[in-house]
Parts: structure tokens; sequence; C-alpha cells
């Protein structure tokens, strides 16, 4: 069984150490015949680096590396000059910082592919637009490929420094304006880049550099599509799933793979870099790290336990006084889809949290993206983003008191007086989220805390002719909650009936994959803000 390329940036490691590589280079083919100059920009582990590097591998050095991949029968042009810059890790904390450090970054790139030789020093230069005159003023028409990976880096580090944010933006301006002026120079010009600033030259009026961010034809060259997880980690898949159910690799039935991958698509499935909202990728980190042979295969939140809060994301909410939990049905007109150097109106935060992968495209029309969480891992991780804001403002008692309860329902014998006791106190503590006296809270923060700390949990999950209000879904059993809210003269036990009565119409949990289930109905005074009633069914 072929390793994992957990890790692992570097096109020629992956292929020389019998690596898994999915194999996407007809559409990498398909990018370099349509596009001298391109951009394409993606969330962070989504395999960026990856694609510098593999681009790098085949201009610099043919189809040496490309031995049966698609690409092999597809390439006929010879091999080039490549230079590739990498803006991440360079110092940014001011502009003259910033200048130095990618001055010498940069040159050790020139010098090593030839573009420049060993008489140059850094003092030499006054910036990386004076360095990228002096690269291309003896280069022959058509000769090099240059490839940028995260351009926007030092940008996002300064997000909340409008200062610093400025001048690094105007100094990635001229390099790019350099690169332009000599762009007859260059073979092939990519780019990447998380966010997508409008106002940096890379994207201003008059610029050749094609976006292809939410281009269908290229919407799966990043992520995984479920095809070729089948295909490329079928063994891996087969382990995963002998691990899950406790059976021999010989012993994995095709539905059991099947509930496998069910459970794949609601943790990590559902991103959308395609502008028809016609296709949709996973998180490979995530599914890479399920599927190691070295972890118990859990649907753990691996993306965001590693970089799900990014720089990008911290300069954001400082700046923005933190985050609000309205994250359904965001409405962006197509035309302001882009990084907006307000950062803070409304369109710029939705279009932020979408290039730093919380939110994805959920539907398009003519005029309009619909934005939304893609799935389960970043449910728990916007939860946890809201809980961790609003615990600061908490009682740290009451915050102390409600996680002591936070994992009573992984109790085989959970009570129906033990989930009340975690919910209402779920109300106690964040009813600062809530208007006083709103029926809301009696689904909406207990969902939010029970996301946030990791339960797999959805709210009106279709049924058979119904919805229940909560669903919990764990390992081998579900739990059902109905719950009914009494408002001010309204009968709690009359409630209560109503609740049980649903609960047994409608059959609520009795679905496939069968599991055993446990159902519960509860009343919530709207008055009391609270739970009065419970009771099993």
């Amino acid at each position: 069984m072929k390793k994992l390329p957990i890790g692992k940036q570097g096109f020629d490691a992956i292929i020389a150490g019998d690596m898994v590589y999915v194999d996407k280079t007809d559409i990498i083919c398909r990018m370099i015949e349509n596009n001298d100059q391109c951009f394409i920009s993606r969330p962070r582990r989504f395999g960026k680096s990856l694609l510098v590097s593999t681009l790098e591998s085949l201009f610099s050095r043919g189809t040496e590396m490309f031995k049966g991949l698609a690409i092999e029968k597809l390439w006929t042009e010879r091999t080039y000059r490549v230079l590739r810059f990498d803006f991440s890790g360079i110092q940014c904390d001011s502009l003259e910082n910033f200048q130095k450090a990618a001055v010498r970054k940069f040159l050790r790139v020139a010098m090593k592919c030839g573009a420049l030789d060993n008489t140059y020093s850094p003092e030499n230069f006054t910036g990386i637009a004076d360095l990228m005159d002096e690269i291309t003023m003896n280069m022959d028409i058509g000769s090099t490929v240059l490839l940028i990976d995260e351009y926007d880096c030092p940008l996002n580090a300064n997000l909340d420094n409008p200062e610093v944010f400025n001048g690094i933006r105007k100094a990635i301006r001229d390099f790019y304006s350099s690169v332009k002026e000599n762009s007859d120079r260059f073979r092939f010009i990519f780019v990447t880049g998380v966010s997508r600033f409008h106002k940096v030259a890379l994207f201003s009026a008059g610029s050749s550099i094609e976006d292809l961010s939410l281009n269908p034809l290229y919407g799966a060259m990043l992520g995984y599509t479920e095809d070729e997880i089948r295909h490329y980690f079928s063994n891996h898949l087969k382990a995963a799933v002998s691990s899950i159910f406790g059976i021999s690799t010989d012993a994995v039935t095709d539905v059991q793979i099947s509930q496998v991958m069910d459970e794949l698509r609601v943790h990590y499935d559902g991103y959308c870099f395609d502008e028809e909202a016609s296709t949709h990728v996973y998180q490979p980190w995530s599914v890479l790290h399920f599927l190691a042979p070295n972890g118990r295969h859990k649907f753990s939140d691996y993306w965001f336990r590693d970089s799900g809060v990014s720089t990008l994301l911290q300069n954001f909410m400082t700046a923005a006084g933190g985050v609000t939990r309205d994250y359904e049905n965001q409405r962006v007109p197509r035309n302001e889809f882009v990084m907006n150097i307000e950062p803070l109106s409304e369109t710029g935060k939705a279009v932020i949290l979408t290039q730093c992968g919380y939110y994805t495209i959920k539907k398009a029309d003519p005029f309009y993206f619909y934005l939304g969480l893609p799935n389960l891992e970043l449910r728990h991780a916007w939860a946890h983003i809201l809980l961790s804001d609003t615990f600061k403002k908490c009682d740290k008692q009451g915050v102390q008191a409600l996680n002591q309860s936070a994992y009573v329902l992984n109790k085989p014998d959970v009570s129906d007086k033990d989930i009340a006791l975690l919910f209402n106190r779920t109300y106690k503590v964040l009813n600062s989220l809530h208007k006083a006296g709103s029926e809301y809270a009696a689904c909406d923060t207990p969902l939010l805390y029970c996301l946030g700390v990791g339960y797999d949990v959805r709210s009106e999950a279709a049924e058979n002719g119904g919805r229940a209000d909560l669903t919990f879904e764990m390992p081998g059993r579900r739990l059902i909650i109905e719950m009914k809210c009494a408002r001010d003269g309204e009968s709690p036990e009359k409630k209560l009936e109503e609740a049980k009565a649903q609960i047994l119409k409608h059959d609520y949990g009795n679905y496939i994959p069968v599991k055993k289930t446990r159902r519960f109905a509860m009343v919530f005074s709207v008055q009391e803000q609270k739970i009065v009633l419970s009771e099993e069914v």
C-alpha cells in the first residue's frame, strides 16, 4: 500500500517516495494550454504549493517525473528556466523589513536557477520591483516560467495594520508591474494565494493575468472529488473501514465502505470553487489524516485543529471586534466577490471568511453567490470560534460548570435529566447571544455549544414526514430531541404531550444507517429560558 503524502508539498518527493498522487495533470495541462498568465485562490491546506511544485517539475524537467500520469502523453514542450518565488515566511512587520527579507530570498532563487550570477548582493536592490527589473533585463523572449506562491501572505499578516498593509501592497503592485512590462519574456506565469485583493496590480484594470479561482473548468483542480478518494485511496479506505468495524480487510463489504464514505461526505465534503456551483470537493488535509494508518481513523476536525485559525482570520477577527453567529444565507453580489480593501464591510466580511475556508459557495444565480458552511468540520470550527469569543465575556464559574457537563451525551445511559441539565447550563451561560425571552434559544443555544465541543449534531434533520429539532449522531447510536416552547400562559404538560406525539407519529430516528436510537421530548419555557419538563419516549 502506497504511503500517504501527509504534509508533503514537493511533487518530485511524492513521486520518488512512491506516495499516493491524485492525478490532476490533465486539468493542469488544460490550464497551461488555455492561459499564459493565471491566478488561483484557495484556502490553506488545499494543495496550492504542491500544484506550484508540480508546475516547477514539469517546466524545468519535462515529463521525467510524470511517468504513467495523464500529462505524459499530452506534453510536448521543451524545458524552461523556472523562477519560483514564495512570499510565505517573509518577515513583514514593516515595509522596510519586508523588502529586505524578500530581496534576500528571491535573489537566492534567481542565482540558483541562473537568472542572475553570484556577483549580485541584496544591497544592489532597493526592493523586489528593482530586483525583478534586473532579472528580466537579459532574459530571452519566452525563456522563463514564473511561479509565485502565496503572494498575499504578507498582506494577510497586516490586515489589522493599515500603514504596513498599504506599503506592502504597493511593493507587490510595483513588483508585478515590472513583470507585466516584461511579460513577453515569460512562457508562463502562475500565481497562488488565499486572498484576492482587488487593488493589487495583479487584478487591477488592464492586468493580463486571468483569475481562474471560480472557473468551472478548474473547480476540482485542488481538493479531492469523491471518485478520486474511492479510486486513489481505495486500499487506505478499506483499511479504515476494517479498523472502524473491527474486522479484517478481506471481510470489508461495499455497504460498509459506503457507510464510511457517507460520514466522510458529512465531515469533509461540500467545498465549491465554481461560479456555477456545479463541482464540489473534499478537504484534502482532513481526508489524508482520517486515512492515516498511524491514526485511529476518527472523524476529527483535522484541518481546523492544524490550520483553521489562520493569520488572516485572526487579524480579521481583531479588526472586526469578533465574529457573529449568522452564517447561513449569506448573499454576495457576483461583482463584489473579491477581497475588499475595506474588509469590515458586510461583503468584505463574507468574502474573507470564504477565502479563509469557512464559507463556501452553496448555490449561485446570475446575480448572486449564496454562501454557507460547507460541512460538519466547519460547523464545529465556526461554533468553536464563536464560543471562544463569547466565553471571554461570560462568568468563569458558569463556563466551568457548563464544561463539566459537556460530554454527558457520550454516556450510554444518559437520561433526559442529564440532557436538560446540560441544555439549561448552556442557556445560563450563553444567553447573551439571544434576545431576552427568545424562543430561538431553545435549540440554537445548545446546538451552538454542542457543535463547539465537537458533537455531530444537526438541527431540523429531515425525518419521515417531519423534522426533528436536534439529532445527535454518535458511533453506533443516535439521540433525538424534540423541543416544544411554552410561552406565557401555555401549559408545559400539554406541550410535552405534543412533543411525544410528534416523535411517535413520524417515528423520528428510524432511518439508514440503522442505529440504536433514544428519543427525548422536552419543553422550553420562553419566560424562564430553561427546560422545565423532559421525558424519554
